[in-house]
Formats: structure tokens, C-alpha cells, sequence
């Protein structure tokens, strides 16, 4: 082989090595970077442990147990009341009935907000605005700005007049806000419902029960008394007092929403601003006091039912009320 020929012959394998190390700079070895298929997300549930009538605020992965249908699980994530900086922080949705007598121009102010509901929540925790009557309008995305969840709420108040004589789409209303599209984030999602539980447009609590559960939403209802006193404000709604054994039968379906979802049913005497702010209080407790567990399931994914169960351990740590679960995977 002559000069020119070895030449060639050397600069055709210096291209192939070339080309070699090229495509494995491109498509590295599957051993040397990690692949994470959809089997690997992990699975959340939520809950509290109680003790003497509060709660506890620390908690070690070796005190509680995660069990998907009765099989123990290898816990992957453990927040708590007491961890600093969650990566599932609360997001909390407040959803105003304003189709009739239940909104007041007095229900929500500055001071309820910044004071009871974020003060109670924590600084990561963020408060949207929705008002439905006859129809579904979210006014505030979920947000640290306490003014502005104020004006929101006088807008709400301009909806509400502007569509009194819309009915009242409210089942309906809480599914579509329970199966809002997520941002990718994870977050503690909680609904605050002011209602007084009637609906007129056809929508079925089991609709929203169900999309609760697979949405992982709290439900807390404020069931408004103050619905049926007759006052020159709730006039000017046009929507007039509801029938009182209307109410009395279809509050129990609000209710039954909250209570199945995790969540809890109120129904203050007054709907006055210390009433509410105590119950505020209470519901902002409740959630920043929430423990979030996560673990990665095993075996591919069947699309069948399954039963998760958060418990203790240790018992004299207390109890565990709101720790199961069941999802479809």
C-alpha cells in the first residue's frame, strides 16, 4: 500500500472513531444516566395525627406505616407541620356561591385575609378566588396578594348581580375546580366553599365527591344561615330567603362532599366577621398542620383501584383519622 493509500485509510478511521464518539455523546449508555418512566412518580396521602385535641407537629418516617392494599411500602417523602421549606405546599381555593342571598359585601375583608387565613396558613401557602351562580368564574389565581384577593371579592359581588337570575350550577361548579389543571406543581390543594348547598342547574354531589377524591382536594363548606335573614342586603341580590326545607335536606349533600373528602362541614349561627374568622382559623390550621407522605409504587400500572393506608407505628403518638386513601393506578 502506498503513502496516499495508508493516508486514506488513516483518515477513514480517525472519521469512523469520530463518529463513534459523537453518537455516544448523543445517546449515552442507559447504565450511566438514569431513566425515569411514569411508574416512578410518586404517590401522596394526606394526614393528621391528633393527640389530646391538637395535633402532631414532628414526625420520623420509622413512626408510620404506608400500606397500598394491606402491602407495606417503602416511604420515599415525609413532610411535616414542622418542615421548613415543603416542596407540597398549600394551595387553597376560595369558591363563592353568588347566585342569590349568600354573598355579603361584608364577608370577606382585608384584615380576614391577611390576618386569619395566611397568618394561620404559612408563608408558603398561596389563596385563589372563585364565585360560580350560573355559571363557573374564577376571579384570582392562587396568590400571596391579600389586596388583591379583596377586590377580587368586590368583583365576585359585581358577578353575582350581574348573573342573580342565572340559578345556581354549584355540584357541577366544585368538580371542574377540583379538576383544575395543575401548573406541574404539587401542592396541599384545598377548597373553602361559602354556600347555602342549593342547586338548580342539574348537578349532582356524587359528580363532585368523585372528583375530589381523584383530584386529591380537601373540601371545607361554610353552610351560610345568614342566608335566610331578610335584610335589605341580600335583597338587592334578587334571589330573595330559599325555601327552609329545601335548605335543611340539601345542606347534608355539602356537607356529605366535605366530610368524604377529608375536609369538614360548618354552619355558623352568624355570619359575622369574629364567626368567621374563627372558623377560618380553624380550616388554616387544619391544613398547615397536614403531614404530606410519598412513596413509589410497584409493578406497572393496572388501572385498578387501590387502598392506601397511612398508620402509626407507635400508638401513643396519638391517632391517624384522615390517612387512606383509594386511586386508580
Amino acid at each position: 500500500m502506498n503513502r496516499t493509500a495508508l493516508l486514506a485509510a488513516a483518515l477513514a478511521a480517525a472519521a469512523l472513531a469520530a463518529a463513534a464518539l459523537t453518537t455516544a455523546a448523543q445517546s449515552p449508555d442507559k447504565h450511566d444516566v438514569p431513566t425515569f418512566g411514569t411508574s416512578t412518580e410518586l404517590v401522596y396521602v394526606r394526614f393528621h395525627v391528633e393527640k389530646k385535641g391538637g395535633y402532631v407537629d414532628t414526625l420520623k418516617p420509622d413512626q408510620i406505616r404506608v400500606l397500598e392494599d394491606g402491602r407495606p411500602q417503602k416511604i420515599a417523602l415525609l413532610e411535616t407541620p414542622s418542615t421548613r421549606e415543603r416542596t407540597i405546599p398549600p394551595e387553597v381555593t376560595l369558591a363563592l356561591d353568588v347566585s342569590s342571598s349568600v354573598m355579603d359585601e361584608r364577608l370577606l375583608d382585608e384584615s380576614l385575609v391577611k390576618d386569619v387565613l395566611f397568618a394561620s396558613l404559612g408563608e408558603q401557602a398561596r389563596v385563589g378566588l372563585c364565585a360560580f351562580g350560573g355559571e363557573l368564574r374564577c376571579l384570582r389565581p392562587p396568590t400571596r396578594d391579600a389586596d388583591s384577593l379583596v377586590d377580587g371579592f368586590q368583583e365576585a359581588l359585581r358577578f353575582g348581580w350581574e348573573t342573580r337570575r342565572e340559578g345556581t350550577r354549584l355540584f357541577a361548579s366544585l368538580a371542574d375546580l377540583c379538576r383544575r389543571p395543575k401548573d406541574g406543581e404539587k401542592a396541599q390543594r384545598a377548597l373553602i366553599v361559602f354556600s347555602d348547598g342549593l342547586e338548580n342547574r342539574g348537578g349532582k354531589v356524587g359528580e363532585a365527591i368523585q372528583a375530589a377524591a381523584e383530584g386529591d382536594v380537601r373540601v371545607y363548606s361554610l353552610l351560610l344561615s345568614q342566608a335566610f335573614q331578610t335584610s335589605s342586603r341580600n335583597a338587592a341580590f334578587g334571589g330573595g330567603v330559599p325555601n327552609r326545607a329545601m335548605y335543611d335536606y340539601k345542606k347534608f349533600e355539602l356537607s356529605r362532599l366535605a366530610e368524604e373528602s377529608g375536609g369538614r362541614a360548618f354552619e355558623p349561627g352568624t355570619v359575622d366577621p369574629k364567626s368567621l374568622a374563627k372558623i377560618l382559623r380553624t380550616i388554616a390550621t387544619e391544613i398547615s398542620m397536614e403531614n404530606v407522605v410519598g412513596y413509589q409504587p410497584e409493578g406497572a400500572a393496572t388501572g385498578q383501584k387501590r387502598r392506601v393506608k397511612v398508620e402509626l407505628a407507635d400508638k401513643s403518638l396519638g391517632s391517624i383519622k384522615d390517612g387512606e386513601r383509594t386511586l386508580v393506578r
